[in-house]
């Protein structure tokens, strides 16, 4: 793979006491043709990302060698040049080997010697590299024709394409076959994507897109060993991780628990594994800004975190996560909004669940709010547009504390068909954090029995979310 790799240049040596498994060092011997007096790199994929781990100085001749007895994981590895070019290596079985290559066309150049493995994955990358060379011919006269009329054209060059695609799978499927004990016939068979033999037909002759989809779900993880820490140091692993949760599978809450349950139960039995698969769910759905989604952040801290399985973090860092997740339970979509006793302009409490209303909009804002002030008056607007359709009310809440500044903005922006109330004199809780407010506005939505529909919604998107909601609403109202 003669190509660049934008990512390695951040040189970083990652921690060893991430391999767990007690594996011999390496004894690389590498020379590189028309290069000399300079250093040339060993990286390792982790995840999505890359990582150097070694450097080395070549000599005059183009020759240096790679040395350690440390602890090293198996996986895919890569020999980076000064130019960016690279080649990669397996760091499995064998561990001493010599590979040479030429600056010119470092793929096509590589040569193996010691090491069996590598030398069958060196021979593989030439043949990737081969027919990559075959699809990039046939790309600039695909493009050309691709929105024409011709169709005959375009069906040959698409069988053409076709066809290179099925000699590379048939290789991977001869090399599994001669080398089924090389780690590169686990990558093949965990890179493979899940395919029924045959797709059974509807009745009405067409194909049953629902049976092939349930398949594919249902055998997407048969060729993954989720008990190798190997793949852990591959491109392949944090792939399939990121393709099943945000693509595969149902983007519904509940679903995503399930499946989240499932796979850290599959790679739990290999502690580096299990460690990588909780810190990219916990990543993955802390940081989603899908509505609904921190349910799944919150789940996780229950499952994995809170129970003491998260043998890899420190009591501070446990102790935050915990922290977080308890923040974000009172107001996960679906809970009964935390109720809000607040006083109004007139110096008198209103609480919130006391405030009839079919819908209500939680509205967090602030006077010196640079934001506020673009989102407030759209929000007036709005309900303004729709207080005589429906049954809506806003409690909107202050987060300032001065009562003059508050009172001359709520008639500055005309706010005084809301239920204005100030967050500061509270007769019951925190607002902050009640409803995890960090920063302003915030919109909570809420139905008649005050449970929440949406939340941190932008002011014109509630209108939609409504019109949507009402029409067809995510929970029982009854």
């Amino acid at each position: 793979m003669n190509k660049i790799i934008p990512a390695i240049l951040f040189i970083c040596l990652f921690a060893s006491t991430l391999f767990s498994q007690e594996i011999p060092g390496y004894k690389i011997d590498i020379k590189v043709k028309n290069l000399k007096d300079t250093s040339v790199y060993l990286g390792y994929y982790f995840g999505k990302y890359q990582y150097i781990r070694d450097t080395v100085q070549l000599d005059a001749n183009g020759e240096g060698v790679f040395e350690t007895t440390d602890t090293v994981g198996g996986g895919i590895y890569f020999i980076v040049l000064p130019s960016k070019k690279y080649f990669e290596i397996l760091l499995d079985r064998e561990r001493t080997f010599y590979a040479e290559c030429d600056t010119g066309d470092v793929t096509s150049s590589l040569k193996v010697k010691g090491s069996k493995d590598n030398i069958a994955f060196a021979e593989y990358q030439k043949y990737i590299a081969e027919k990559g060379k075959e699809i990039e011919a046939l790309m600039p006269i695909y493009n050309k024709i691709k929105d024409g009329d011709n169709k005959d054209s375009i069906d040959l060059m698409t069988k053409k394409m076709q066809f290179i695609n099925e000699e590379v799978v048939d290789y991977k499927e001869k090399f599994i076959k001669k080398y089924p004990e090389s780690f590169l016939s686990v990558v093949f068979k965990a890179s493979k994507e899940p395919e029924m033999a045959e797709t059974p037909l509807k009745p009405d002759g067409t194909k049953d897109s629902i049976a092939e989809y349930q398949y594919y779900k249902s055998h997407f993880w048969d060729e993954i060993d989720l008990t190798d820490d190997r793949l852990l140091r591959t491109p392949v692993l944090n792939n399939k991780i990121d393709q099943y949760f945000n693509k595969v599978i149902a983007q519904i809450p509940d679903t995503i628990i399930s499946e989240v349950d499932k796979i850290i139960e599959m790679s739990r039995p290999n502690k580096e594994v299990f460690k990588y698969v909780v810190w990219y769910l916990t990543h993955n759905y802390e940081t989603s800004h899908v509505m609904g989604f921190d349910a799944i952040f919150v789940h996780i801290v229950d499952y994995v975190y809170r129970v003491g399985d998260a043998f890899w973090v420190s009591e501070k860092v446990l102790q935050k996560i915990i922290e977080r997740a308890d923040a974000l339970k009172p107001n996960l979509i679906g809970a009964i909004a935390p109720n809000l006793i607040l006083l109004n302009t007139e110096n008198k409490l209103v609480p919130m669940h006391a405030v009839p209303a079919e819908y209500m909009i939680i509205y967090f804002w602030s006077y010196d709010c640079g934001h506020c002030a673009k989102e407030t008056p759209r929000l007036v607007e709005y309900y303004n547009e729709v207080k005589d359709t429906f049954d809506l009310k806003v409690y909107a809440v202050c987060t300032d504390t001065s009562i003059t500044k508050w009172q001359q903005t709520l008639e500055e922006k005309k706010m005084g068909d809301f239920i204005n109330v100030n967050g500061t004199r509270s007769a019951l809780g925190n607002f902050h954090d009640l409803y995890d407010i960090y920063s302003t506005p915030v919109v909570y939505l809420v139905d008649r029995k005050k449970r929440i529909i949406a939340k941190r919604i932008p002011v014109e998107s509630i209108g939609t979310y409504l019109d949507h909601y009402r029409k067809d609403p995510l929970f029982d109202v009854e």
